[in-house]
This record gives C-alpha cells, sequence and structure tokens, in this order.
C-alpha cells in the first residue's frame, strides 16, 4: 500500500543493528479509509499511551483553529499549546474545566462513558513517519499531532492518568489499559478549521464568531473576514472567539454579527468571487467613512462611552448594513469618487455634534434617551430603573433601524434619495 500524504518517507528508518527503528510513538492495528487527501487512519489506544504521548509533547492544541485564546488575553500570547501542561489558564484561553473534570471523575470511577473518536491530525509535510503494511503500524518520527478536536477528552484522560499514577489505590475501578478509538487525518492548518466548523458548528449554534472565523466554506463569513482585512479600524474592535461583548475589551462587534451585517449587505447568501473582492472593498470603505464620524466604532474609545449610545448596538449595524447597500448602488451609478465624497458629507449627519431634535428632546440622534427609539420599538424603558434602557434587537428593529437612518439622512441633504428607500 503506497501512502501519498507529504510527510511519508518511503522505508522505515534503522537502527544501528539494522533493525527497523520505532520512532517515538508507533500506531498499530491502523485501518485506513478513503485515498489521498481524505484519508483516514482509525486506532485504537490505551489511556496509558495517550496519556505518554501527551507527556512526551507529541499532542498539540492550535487555539487558532480551536475555541480559541480569551479576547481579554494580552498580545503575544501563544496559540500552540502542549497537552502535556494540564489544563490551559482560563484567563488566557476558552476551555471549560468542569467539562473535562467531570469526563476525569467518570473515568476515575470506572463509569462507562459514549464518548466520540479522540480526534488527531497529522499537517502534510510537517511531520516525518514511516508505514509498515506487514504490521498494519505508523512509526512517527518527527512532527507534532494537533488536535482539531476532543481537546476537553484528551485533557481528562491525561488527568485521570496522573491521579492514578500518584495514587493506585485510590482509584481501584481504573485501568491503565481502558480503550479509545482514535481518528487521525492528515488536514493542513485550515483544513483543522474546516474539521472544527463542521463538528462544532453545524451540529449546534455554539461560539459562532469563531466557528465563522475558521471555516472556508461559508460565503458571508468569508466575505466579512475579507472586510476585516480592508478594514483596520473594524478588525480591532471585532471579537472573532466568542459571541459575546465584554466590558473588559475594546470590541464592540462580534464575527458573527458582522457576518450577518453581510448577509443583508449582499442580499444573498451565496458569493461569487468575482463578486466578493468588490462587495469588501465597499463594505470597508463605508465603515471607515462611519468610523471617522462615531466614535463608538473606533477602538480606542471607552467602553462607558458606548454604553450612551445605540451607535454600536447590533440593532444599529444592521441599520448601517442599509446605507451601505445605497452606497454600493450609488458607486455603480456615480462612480467611487463621487459617491466617497457624497457619503462622507451624508453621514457626517450622523456625527453627535450635530443636534438633533424631536417632540421636544435636542442632542445626538444616536443617543440612546431620544425618544424615536422607544416610539419605534428599538428601546424600552427598564421597569424600575429610572433612565435604564434595553435596546431590542429583532428582525423588525434592524429594518426599522435602516428605515429611520435613511430618513435621517434624507431630512437633512435633498439629494439623498436612495432606490430601496
Amino acid at each position: 500500500m503506497l501512502i501519498d500524504i507529504p510527510g511519508f518517507i518511503d522505508e522505515p528508518k534503522q537502527d544501528v543493528p539494522g533493525r527497523i527503528y520505532r520512532g517515538r510513538l508507533a500506531l498499530p492495528g491502523v485501518q485506513w479509509t478513503g485515498h489521498g487527501a481524505e484519508a483516514i487512519a482509525t486506532v485504537t489506544l490505551t489511556a496509558e499511551q495517550i496519556a505518554d504521548a501527551a507527556e512526551s509533547r507529541l499532542l498539540w492544541t492550535d487555539q487558532s483553529v480551536q475555541r480559541g485564546v480569551n479576547p481579554a488575553a494580552p498580545a503575544g500570547t501563544p496559540k500552540e499549546l502542549p497537552i502535556g501542561d494540564g489544563y490551559p489558564d482560563k484567563r488566557l484561553y476558552i476551555f471549560d474545566e468542569g467539562n473535562a473534570d467531570e469526563i476525569a471523575e467518570k473515568l476515575l470511577a470506572g463509569e462507562r462513558l459514549f464518548l466520540n473518536p479522540l480526534v488527531w491530525n497529522l499537517r502534510p509535510s510537517h511531520f516525518e513517519a514511516a508505514w509498515l503494511e506487514d504490521e498494519s503500524t505508523i512509526l512517527l518520527y518527527g512532527g507534532r499531532i494537533y488536535l482539531p478536536d476532543s481537546h476537553h477528552r484528551h485533557q481528562a484522560i491525561l488527568k485521570a492518568v496522573r491521579a492514578f499514577r500518584d495514587h493506585p489505590r485510590g482509584y481501584p475501578d481504573f485501568r491503565l489499559d481502558r480503550q479509545f478509538k482514535v481518528e487521525l487525518y492528515f488536514l493542513d492548518k485550515q483544513g483543522e478549521g474546516n474539521y472544527f466548523f463542521d463538528k462544532n458548528q453545524r451540529p449546534k449554534p455554539t461560539a459562532k464568531s469563531k466557528a465563522f472565523d475558521l471555516t472556508t466554506q461559508d460565503d458571508l463569513s468569508l466575505l466579512a473576514k475579507r472586510v476585516l482585512d480592508l478594514s483596520p479600524q473594524l478588525d480591532s474592535g471585532v471579537n472573532r472567539v466568542t459571541d459575546r461583548l465584554s466590558k473588559k475589551t475594546r470590541h464592540f462587534l462580534t464575527l458573527s454579527t458582522l457576518r450577518e451585517l453581510m448577509k443583508t449587505f449582499a442580499k444573498t447568501t451565496e458569493i461569487d468571487d468575482a463578486e466578493m473582492e468588490g462587495l469588501a472593498i465597499v463594505a470597508a470603505e463605508f465603515f471607515e467613512m462611519l468610523a471617522s464620524v462615531r466614535p463608538e466604532l473606533r477602538v480606542e474609545t471607552d467602553q462607558s462611552a458606548r454604553s450612551e449610545t445605540i451607535a454600536s448596538a447590533a440593532v444599529m449595524m444592521h441599520g448601517y448594513a442599509a446605507l451601505m447597500s445605497d452606497y454600493s448602488l450609488d458607486i455603480g451609478r456615480m462612480g467611487r469618487s463621487r459617491a466617497s465624497s457624497a457619503w462622507s458629507k451624508r453621514l457626517a449627519v450622523l456625527s453627535p455634534d450635530v443636534v438633533f431634535t424631536y417632540d421636544g428632546w435636542n442632542g445626538d440622534f444616536l443617543s440612546k434617551y431620544n425618544p424615536l427609539w422607544e416610539v419605534e420599538g428599538i428601546t424600552k424603558a427598564k421597569g424600575g430603573d429610572i433612565g435604564a434602557v434595553d435596546v431590542i434587537n429583532s428582525g423588525g428593529t434592524r429594518t426599522r433601524a435602516g428605515r429611520l437612518l435613511r430618513a435621517r439622512l434624507a431630512d437633512e441633504l435633498g439629494d439623498y434619495s436612495p432606490a430601496t428607500k
């Protein structure tokens, strides 16, 4: 059997007496499925073998294609972590210690667990291995084994083995030879991200922002990420890891929300390669113009300042997407230079320095306390909390936000009459 995967050498290495050198790790009893880039090797290993591989620093997790680095972590936080170092620091990484502890406790108690196979990956051209066909064995000589998934299960197995080794009499129902099925893939880093997306996003909506950041198979995600490439201001303010915005970070938008904005802007979920770059350029240009007007859309703005307006609220972001569509139409009608000049003037109307008057109230149009928003159902006073309001983000309020933004520009500027109004 010829293994056509970059990283496998033609013949196994030999030691001084001329015997086969077994390398750093031997995977016996391999069963192959598929060929070439789609090949998968399945093997059965014991808890002890898995723990030894981790402690030998063969098993690694790449957090750039996993659940990720905590948004509040300092710059330069390492992305690749050896499993042998134990649980990652929860201040720096997204990791559910309780989940791993529960699995470890059940293993130590000898309980039956219905776990999915563990997942390993050798990145082609980044490892060295040999295939012994007569033994159905893979010999690994060099490279890291990455975990595209099953990080918690690996950490639980390692913790259980270490606990047993430290105090075997305390865990009479645990066995080092307990068996686990391992699926060994041969994916590049991008493939690991797509694997994570398929396994963690398609079945259930968890951490959408991280899953959308990893995939290369979702057109709207690709468009959103290309917009970030072209808009440094927006890129710095987007949380790509979780779907939450924290007051402790400078983020004002999540990647999952930006993806939804792109759906409003592009008016489709399928985008041709030829259209992708043009749409991204338009969206990035629009946002940079808008950020020059609204400080809430700049990363240097303190979160407390954002709390006084709805300028960075998700519902208003969808409203901006409607304006973005109008800007795109004007580029086609007027040309990029004229459209850019016209829209710089139009968006200036949304500046916090421009006074808006409504029903006796005067102030910033996008102030959270503008009574227009409550009349339109976009904000709602909190019961029993004087002066406090909730911002409502729903399909209806998103549509109304776009309509009210368009009306505001039209009221101030007679030259604005979008075809979609």
